[in-house]
């Protein structure tokens, strides 16, 4: 795959999950919010398949596999989301402030600021 075609699928994921996770917190009620996390966690879930699914540039593959496995992890991570939901919103939110400071979201982060440090225009995955 070349610079170009990895970049389109980096802006094509990003914008995907950047969608569905803007739709996390519509919906306060305990089946619509767990709905609205489960729907994330599949996108996240198929952005890593995704990611693993392809071969970027060799000077990207590292960071492409550390991104991978950020997504699978981040969806595994919000499952107490979840949990926390059927107690509470104000549980929920405990929990999701959890997930934001989690290792998976640190090591996202961490693949993608490489990914642009490399000249990788990442678009909105650059806001995840």
């Amino acid at each position: 795959m070349t610079k170009a075609q990895y970049e389109a699928e980096l802006q094509t994921l990003g914008q995907d999950l950047t969608r569905a996770g803007s739709s996390i917190g519509r919906h306060i009620d305990i089946s619509g919010f767990n709905q609205d996390i489960a729907n994330f966690q599949d996108h996240l879930r198929a952005a890593a398949k995704d990611l693993h699914g392809v071969k970027p540039p060799a000077i990207a593959q590292a960071a492409n596999k550390r991104l991978a496995d950020s997504f699978d992890e981040l969806a595994d991570d919000f499952e107490p989301v979840k949990d926390a939901r059927r107690k509470s919103i104000v549980e929920a939110g405990k929990a999701a402030d959890i997930v934001r400071k989690s290792v998976a979201v640190k090591n996202g982060r961490a693949a993608i600021d490489e990914l642009k440090a490399k000249g990788y225009d990442v678009g909105a995955m650059g806001s995840l």
